[in-house]
This record gives C-alpha cells, structure tokens and sequence, in this order.
C-alpha cells in the first residue's frame, strides 16, 4: 500500500493581474501639482495692490532719486530739485528722474510750500549739498516708511 504525505504548505493567494487602469502614475501627479503651482504662481503675481515689499521697494527708490538730485546739484553747482506732479502722481527731479507713485500708496510731504513748474515743491538742493529739507511719508494699510532729507547737510535717510 502506498501512503502519502500531505505538506504543509502555506496557501498563498492566487496573483491576480495587474490593472494598470487603477490608479495615478508619479509623472501624472507631478504634473498636476506642476500646473496648480504655476497657476499659484500667476495669480499672486497679478494681484493689485502694493504689498509690503512693494512699499519699501518704492520708498529705496524714492530716496534713491533723491540722492541723485543733490549728487547732481553738488557736480554741476546749480540748485536741482524734486517736486510732486500731484495729477500723474509722480515724483520728478530736474535732473530727468521719474518715480510713479501707485494709486494704493498714500504719500504725505512735509517741506516748503512752493510750486516749481505748475508741480508741488518737495525739496530744493544747493549746490553745496544742503537743502530746504523735507520729509516723505509713504503708507499703505499697517505699513510705512519715512524719508527724511536733512535741511544742513542735505542727506538722505529713510526710517521704518
């Protein structure tokens, strides 16, 4: 008589085919968050309004223009100056410097009450550097920044 012997074989599921239908490849998910971030990307890029970055960006370039003014008056040793175009809401030097001031920027001078060329003045430089003095205040909501134009010495300083 022949016996046999049953084993003890673990019983593993049959594999079943792989349905490749079933789910997201990883290029698939890249590509879908690829697309979000850039759309991200160009809807806070055209968001109006000037953020607080923008404020300080302008309040440099501010400054910036008006160094540039007394550097000029110093060099050239004539008086330059800076007034405010109040209906195109521009900052504009003698020496050909224009700086746009946004529509959401409020801007408040303190300096001499005078108008130069139909503008309103903001600062005058002579040619030995110093200046009728001003001050320049920018602000936006919670946010603002100062220049400070020295009348002696006629430097240039901005305060947070």
């Amino acid at each position: 008589m022949i016996e046999t012997i049953a084993t003890a074989r673990p019983l593993r599921p049959l594999p079943r085919p792989i349905d490749r239908r079933a789910g997201f490849t990883l290029i698939e998910v890249v590509a879908v968050m690829m697309i979000i971030a850039l759309v991200a990307s160009l809807a806070v890029t055209k968001m109006s309004g000037t953020g607080r970055g923008g404020l300080k960006a302008l309040t440099l370039e501010a400054a910036a223009l008006l160094r540039r003014e007394r550097l000029g008056a110093v060099l050239t040793g004539q008086d330059r100056q800076v007034s405010l175009d109040g209906e195109r809401r521009e900052l504009v030097g003698d020496g050909g410097g224009v700086l746009a001031i946004p529509r959401d920027v409020v801007l408040d001078v303190l300096g001499i009450d005078a108008v130069w060329s139909g503008r309103q003045a903001v600062v005058r430089f002579a040619p030995d550097g110093a200046s009728t003095g001003a001050v320049l205040k920018l602000s936006r909501e919670n946010a603002e920044y100062e220049i400070r134009v020295n009348w002696y010495t006629g430097g240039v300083a901005i305060a947070p």
